[in-house]
């Protein structure tokens, strides 16, 4: 039984594939899901300075594996004026932090890969303040994320899609986006 639903099953997923996307894009796909480096910038939307910092990364089996890369140091990346954006090279499971220069504003996230070939990156937003919320827009149509403090919200994009956190008042306060880096890079 199990001989005759193998070939079925990778019919199905290849099928899947072709219904979604043309073999060009089901590569860059396979492409993303592999331990590649991609692009993202963060830009500050908000009236304040923040400060961008990696925190490291988590590796396939996360922090509960053998060798986890995070040794809980942190590493400045940038430092965000109004308007200003910072781009940086990553891998799937990398993790940053952003933070007001008062340190009373924080965001947490980290890049994974998805299953889906038309948005192959997940991005994971954790909120590790204790009292305030932050607000996730995924794009002008969809409603607002609350994400609790303390609390997480995840979205699968495509690459280059904007994502943007904002304060419990709804003001902008930074914008991620994700991009395959180009041929040269």
């Amino acid at each position: 039984m199990a001989r005759r639903l193998l070939p079925l099953l990778l019919c199905t997923t290849f099928a899947d594939d072709a219904i979604h996307a043309s073999h060009g894009a089901i590569k860059i796909a396979r492409d993303f899901r592999e331990d590649k480096h991609h692009k993202i910038i963060v830009q500050n939307t908000g009236d304040d300075d923040v400060a961008f910092y990696f925190l490291g990364n988590a590796g396939n089996d996360g922090m509960d594996g053998p060798q986890p890369t995070w040794d809980m140091s942190e590493t400045l990346c940038a430092v965000l004026g109004p308007d200003e954006e910072a781009g940086r090279f990553v891998r799937f499971r990398d993790s940053f932090v952003i933070r007001s220069a008062d340190m009373t504003w924080r965001a947490r996230f980290h890049i994974i890969p998805t299953k889906f070939i038309e948005q192959p990156y997940g991005v994971v937003f954790s909120n590790p303040m204790r009292s305030e919320a932050l607000e996730l827009k995924h794009h002008a149509e969809a409603p607002l994320v609350l994400i609790r403090a303390g609390g997480q919200a995840s979205r699968a994009i495509p690459h280059g899609h904007r994502l943007e956190l904002r304060d419990a008042r709804g003001s902008s306060r930074v914008a991620v986006e994700v991009h395959l880096p180009d041929q040269e890079d």
